[in-house]
């Protein structure tokens, strides 16, 4: 792979027939594309240049199939507006080069995304605060880009105030129906609780990123995120559903009610308005914490099917599948049965 990354390089830095590629490596975690960090050295101009990419090509099968080409469209309209992501370099839709379709963006170095450091570890205890401030910072700046923007059309119609929730709803449902491997008479009764509790309509429609959470972003020890990734489920819709999901309880890493293991609910919700000008509703941040979780387990259930199908033989997929009782508790808790 080092070889084929290395003559890929090649064909994409003019000028550059002797790119030396080294120290490549799959960072861990994630499971809907994989993530390859590699560093590269070449001559431009006469000077010598030394750079690290990263590499995100598509699984042999993964939890949710999602398309290479929106994550990468939307990373590039995120950063025209000022939300800190990787720079996009280069998109390929085919496997001639690594077998399977893959892009390519900047790698930024000297941050932390796991949970465990970002929150744990004591270099990070003196800007907690700082990070909670600007997690919602950047949230407010993906919420200002508008889903009328003409750069977004490739998203698709843009759903109207009323439609957001329900559009989520069939989405999920559908998604559901096709890869369950058994009854889930849960993440069904939960479908039904929702269409029957819809809450009332999006405030804006906007630009949603979807996985927005600690975890998904890069963050310095001094406290700034320097990018926010894993942007494979944006999409057009109702800003308080990105509130809704920073809120579940799998990313309350500390094992309190910290949202994202980084400030109280009241205050995050209090700074989100703020910014952003939208009034936080606890009926619809309850409504869609319970998408959430069922989003998440749904995830899960994806990757069940893939095992089962064949398309991989990873552990992770089969154990993921099975893998959701929590979830199951929580949403079962969020509708007071």
């Amino acid at each position: 792979m080092q070889t084929a990354i290395a003559d890929y390089l090649k064909s994409k830095l003019p000028g550059s027939p002797d790119v030396a590629v080294a120290n490549l490596r799959r960072i861990p975690g994630g499971a809907s594309r994989e993530t390859w960090s590699v560093d590269a050295e070449w001559e431009e101009d006469g000077q010598s240049v030394s750079r690290g990419f990263i590499f995100r090509r598509d699984p042999d099968a993964s939890v949710l199939e999602t398309e290479r080409d929106i994550e990468f469209q939307v990373m590039e309209v995120a950063r025209k507006h000022g939300v800190p992501v990787p720079r996009m370099y280069w998109l390929e839709q085919g496997g001639e080069w690594l077998e399977r379709p893959f892009f390519v963006m900047e790698r930024i170095d000297g941050c932390e995304a796991s949970p465990t450091i970002v929150l744990m570890d004591p270099r990070f205890y003196p800007v907690r605060e700082k990070i909670g401030e600007q997690f919602v910072e950047v949230l407010a700046r993906i919420h200002s880009i508008d889903a009328d923007d003409p750069e977004l059309a490739f998203l698709g119609p843009v759903p109207t105030l009323e439609s957001c929730a329900a559009t989520e709803i069939d989405r999920w449902d559908e998604i559901l129906a096709r890869d369950a491997l058994e009854p889930q008479p849960v993440l069904r009764g939960a479908l039904s609780w929702m269409r029957r509790n819809l809450p009332p309509p999006a405030q804006r429609v906007v630009l949603v990123h979807a996985d927005y959470r600690t975890g998904n972003y890069l963050c310095t020890p001094e406290g700034e995120i320097m990018a926010m990734l894993d942007w494979e489920m944006a999409h057009l819709g109702d800003p308080l559903e990105d509130v809704g999901w920073a809120c579940i309880r799998p990313w309350r890493w500390m094992g309190n009610e910290l949202i994202g293991g980084l400030m109280e609910r009241a205050e995050f919700y209090r700074m989100y308005t703020e910014a952003t000008g939208v009034n936080v509703n606890e009926q619809a941040v309850r409504f869609w914490e319970v998408l959430g979780n069922l989003k998440l387990a749904v995830i899960f259930v994806t990757g069940g099917r893939s095992f089962c199908d064949g398309r991989t033989h990873s552990a992770m997929m089969a154990f993921l599948s099975r893998n959701f009782a929590r979830l199951e508790l929580e949403i079962m808790d969020l509708m007071e049965v």
